[in-house]
């Protein structure tokens, strides 16, 4: 499938996926919510423990080896509220930069199941479940999750090292951001399509070469991803719920897909 092809592919099954999700799962949209407050409000809890923990043990140190004078809160308010700042802005990186495949791991048992449930209705065709299959579905998930997560990861930090160098950066900068949304599109739009991909009896590496067969499928399926998570301060909320409807859509167009092309 070429790469226009397979992005207008994915445009189509998404639509073509929404009143589908409705009318087949709707009930389950409730998931993504409860996910999402449990994501956010774990962050905060966790960014402020680790917070308190460490300003306090700093703190304690400082105080052994002072005599609790003028200088000694003076250097206190002002690490604190350096402390303060890196926390958050750590908090927000992780929370930012990782929540989208913390989403995808946390719902694959849903996203796992609503794929083969799609399938089953729209081909009558059905799959022998069992406990082991389940749980052989989700690992494989979160093995092709950190893969492609840690590829994302690899990718970002070099094209911002490389930034830094003289003529490289020049040439890079202009294009370092459209790069890097593409690469972390197309693993995103991987993600979706492999549930599909797996059912067929593909394994890891033959999942892998298909998707790059069909690239601009993958491309369109985590660009309405990417595009969604982006969104200023409602991305962690929106993505979710667009998994579902991208896990449907990815359903529908890797019907169309020949296997052995």
């Amino acid at each position: 499938m070429s790469l226009f092809n397979g992005i207008s592919k994915s445009i189509e099954s998404f639509i073509k996926a929404i009143p589908f999700t409705f009318k087949h799962f709707g009930f389950y949209l409730f998931i993504p919510l409860l996910l999402f407050i449990l994501i956010f409000a774990s962050s905060i809890v966790l960014g402020d423990s680790a917070y308190h923990y460490i300003s306090q043990h700093f703190f304690n140190q400082l105080q052994n080896n002072s005599d609790s004078g003028w200088f000694y809160h003076l250097l206190s308010y002002l690490v604190r509220g350096i402390l303060f700042i890196l926390f958050k802005l750590l908090i927000f990186f992780i929370f930012f930069f990782l929540s989208g495949y913390i989403i995808l791991i946390m719902l694959s048992p849903l996203l796992s199941y609503i794929s083969e449930k799609t399938e089953k209705i729209t081909t009558n065709k059905t799959y022998p479940f069992t406990i082991s299959i389940w749980m052989q579905q989700i690992g494989r998930s979160l093995v092709l999750s950190i893969r492609n997560m840690s590829i994302q990861l690899l990718l970002t930090l070099l094209v911002f090292i490389l930034s830094f160098f003289p003529i490289i950066g020049w040439i890079l900068s202009p294009f370092a951001a459209i790069f890097i949304f593409f690469i972390n599109a197309y693993f995103f739009g991987f993600s979706f399509l492999d549930y599909s991909f797996e059912r067929k009896g593909l394994s890891i590496s033959q999942s892998i070469a298909i998707t790059r067969q069909n690239k601009g499928l993958a491309l369109g399926l985590g660009t309405l991803f990417y595009l969604a998570y982006m969104v200023p301060f409602l991305g962690n909320f929106l993505a979710p719920f667009m998994a579902i409807f991208l896990v449907v859509a990815a359903t529908f167009a890797a019907e169309n897909i020949v296997i052995n092309e």
